[in-house]
């Protein structure tokens, strides 16, 4: 990887919930219909696995900062976080899928006012390469060793994004995670 890209990645995978813009974000939900829900009360959030090449380029900070938005939105939904092992319902395990991707569009220029020289209407190509990340956030029973629960966002990654909003864009991530759980018959 190219230093620039590795700075890159770095500054936007620990933001990606800090980073998911302004419109309201809506995850993706699937879930084993045959686990009982009702029974879970606390949850113990994993550390990341740092072997993939995205989650070697966060920071610990950061990634401190997620589990953060994760427990606080699991708490505000009645449910506990612990530290210990023995003591969750459920493990909470999540990691960052990234790709780079190229958003081409093209677009027909004309003029809008009259001039001697002016040509006929010209059509002008957009070419943009950007960074999607992949936010999943796996529940996952302890007794199976299996997820019983899954949510996804996608977004594109911001290479900057704005410091002063980010507790409140993490928060908003977290909410859209959990908009869902627990599942509802």
């Amino acid at each position: 990887m190219t230093t620039v890209f590795r700075l890159f990645l770095a500054l936007a995978l620990g933001s990606l919930l800090a980073g998911c813009g302004t419109t309201s974000l809506e995850a993706i939900s699937d879930f084993d219909e045959s686990y009982d829900f009702s029974a879970v009360k606390t949850l113990k959030i994993l550390p990341i696995d740092r072997t993939s090449a995205a989650e070697k380029l966060i920071s610990d900070l950061q990634v401190e900062r997620i589990d953060q938005a994760l427990a606080s939105e699991l708490q505000a939904k009645g449910f506990a976080t612990t530290d210990e092992r023995e003591a969750a319902d459920l493990y909470l395990s999540w990691h960052l899928v990234t790709r780079e991707k190229t958003d081409i569009r093209s677009y027909n220029a004309t003029s809008l006012y009259n001039c001697w020289r002016c040509g006929p209407p010209v059509s002008d190509v957009s070419v943009r390469q950007y960074t999607e990340g992949t936010f999943i956030v796996d529940l996952i029973d302890p007794l199976r060793n299996r997820s019983v629960w899954r949510s996804t966002i996608q977004s594109r990654l911001k290479a900057n994004p704005d410091p002063e909003r980010a507790a409140e864009n993490r928060a908003l991530a977290a909410s859209a995670i959990f908009a869902n759980f627990p599942p509802r018959d």
